[in-house]
């Protein structure tokens, strides 16, 4: 009985039996056919490249945080300036007061900022979940948030980041 090879076949090289053209080994004799692709990911990379790579990983989350520190600080001066200007024109105490307590609220958003920056210079394996969770607020803070926060997820959850902040969860 004569077996005809169908256009999407090839021929085994060591049975000769007809099989997928996408068939990495033969089903009959178990012969490799070819060689299975492997991604660029998964080539094997050295220590420290694995390392370089998470800190690559992480670039665009420190670029986000020190934006929101900027962010921050600049709305921070324009509130003091604020404050300064009505308390003298105004004579009136409790303008300056008003805009101090708004300094000190701003200073406090900006603090989870500054922790994840540091764990991220740090390595700490903290600074994982507390990047997610400033990603979440990102996403619903900012108008384009919800793209940069995706992105940003992606990165965040990359195993060579991931390794890079020493996290194992």
């Amino acid at each position: 009985m004569n077996q005809e090879k169908k256009p999407d076949e090839i021929y085994c090289p060591s049975c000769s039996k007809p099989i997928k053209k996408d068939a990495v080994v033969c089903p009959r004799c178990g012969v490799q056919v070819k060689e299975l692709k492997t991604s660029v990911e998964t080539m094997a990379m050295t220590p420290e490249e694995e390392i370089e790579e998470g800190r690559k990983q992480l670039g665009g989350v420190k670029i986000l945080m020190w934006w929101n520190v900027i962010a921050i600080g600049i709305v921070c001066v324009i509130y003091f300036f604020i404050g300064i200007v009505t308390s003298i024109t105004e004579e009136d105490p409790m303008n300056f007061l008003i805009v101090i307590f708004a300094i000190f609220i701003f200073g406090i958003f900006s603090i989870p900022a500054i922790f994840a920056l540091s764990g991220i210079k740090n390595r700490k394996l903290y600074t994982v979940n507390l990047v997610r969770v400033l990603l979440v607020l990102t996403m619903f803070n900012i108008p384009v948030g919800t793209i940069i926060g995706a992105v940003l997820w992606s990165r965040i959850n990359h195993p060579l980041a991931k390794k890079y902040l020493n996290y194992s969860g």
